[in-house]
């Protein structure tokens, strides 16, 4: 299957956006010199058994890419399919993604990997939310997996395993939604139960039953804003050589 690609450069007196049809089909909806706003949806019946998405995403030097997921995404049952995001964010770039709910169906079979690759001083808010099963179902199997790395090395390394037929203590348990906003690159607010990273990012999270009613949407607003005041708000990078890694495995 083609590859899906958004791909934005600075320019006079608009930036320059580069948009390739694949399994979604990205649309401009606006631009400026440095920044553009794009929506994504999906082009046909997104993902069917043995579907292999591809997506591929480049933020030029010190441009905003802001992703807007129109529909969301629902996995249905067959043989295994995959979804692989490929990101990489130039120096002092920023990416803004608010996703729409992942859904597994039952009988469906997920592997899911995001990667993202930031320059210097570069910064992403992403809002991920992965569903096990519709409405009235337990849902399939997921895997998903998220990695971030910068110049030096590793940031973040997160592994998430679950099957809605096998429910696991200490994953998703009786759960079947996983609401997460991530923020790198820089220090956003986070709350008291937030996870914090050794370098400058965090993680906010919600489990719940439903999609509804997450207490996540002002989170995402505010670490959005936060992340296009450049200058403001971000601390300097931690002296420790530690990095942020988190296996789930159910």
């Amino acid at each position: 299957m083609t590859a899906t690609r958004i791909a934005v450069i600075a320019g006079e007196p608009r930036a320059h956006v580069e948009l390739a049809v694949g399994a979604l089909a990205p649309r401009l909806i606006s631009r400026n010199a440095t920044r553009a706003h794009v929506a994504v949806t999906a082009a046909g019946m997104v993902l069917l058994g043995g579907d292999h998405v591809d997506i591929r995403i480049d933020v030029g030097p010190a441009c905003t890419l802001e992703i807007e997921d129109v529909g969301g995404t629902v996995a249905y049952p067959g043989a295994l399919s995959s979804w692989n995001l490929d990101v990489r964010i130039g120096a002092g770039g920023t990416l803004l993604w608010h996703g729409l709910p992942f859904v597994v169906t039952g009988g469906a079979d997920v592997e899911r990997r995001s990667s993202l690759t930031l320059g210097s001083d570069a910064r992403a808010v992403i809002r991920e939310t992965l569903v096990l099963g519709r409405h009235g179902e337990r849902g399939g199997r997921l895997s998903s997996e998220l990695s971030v790395v910068d110049g030096d090395g590793p940031i973040l390394f997160e592994r998430l395993e679950a099957d809605g037929r096998a429910p696991e203590p200490g994953v998703l348990g009786g759960n079947r939604t996983l609401d997460a906003v991530i923020a790198v690159g820089f220090r956003p607010r986070a709350r008291p139960h937030d996870l914090e990273f050794d370098l400058p990012g965090a993680m906010a999270r919600h489990l719940s039953d439903h999609t509804h009613g997450s207490p996540l949407d002002p989170v995402w607003d505010a670490w959005a804003a936060l992340a296009e005041e450049r200058g403001l708000g971000a601390a300097p990078a931690s002296l420790e050589t530690e990095r942020n890694r988190v296996e789930v495995t159910a």
